[in-house]
C-alpha cells in the first residue's frame, strides 16, 4: 500500500493470513469469537477491508485500462463510503 508497493500477491497473502488466523482463533475456545468482537481486532480488520478495496480497483484498473486519475477517483468513491460505515458502526 505505502509507497506504491502494492500488488496483487501482498492481497493474497494478507488476505489468506488474515482469514485462516481469525478462523483458527476463533476455534480455540477460551478464545471462541473475541478477534471478532474485541476492539483490538478493528485495526487488522480494516487493513483487510483496505487490501480488498485496493485489489478491486486493480482488477478495475487492468480490466478498463484507466488512467491514474480515473483509479485515484475510483479510490476515492469506494474509500468514502466505507469509511462513513466504519464510523458509523464504531458510533
Amino acid at each position: 500500500c505505502a509507497c506504491g508497493r502494492y500488488t496483487s500477491k501482498l492481497h493474497r497473502a494478507y488476505s489468506l493470513f488474515y482469514v485462516i488466523g481469525t478462523l483458527g482463533a476463533t476455534r480455540v475456545p477460551p478464545v471462541n469469537w473475541a478477534p471478532v468482537r474485541n476492539l483490538e481486532q478493528m485495526g487488522p480488520l480494516l487493513a483487510f477491508v483496505g487490501m480488498q478495496l485496493l485489489e478491486y480497483v486493480e482488477v478495475q484498473r487492468r480490466a478498463r485500462k484507466l488512467s491514474v486519475l480515473q483509479v485515484q477517483l475510483l479510490r476515492a468513491k469506494l474509500a468514502l463510503p466505507i469509511a462513513l460505515a466504519l464510523v458509523g458502526a464504531a458510533a
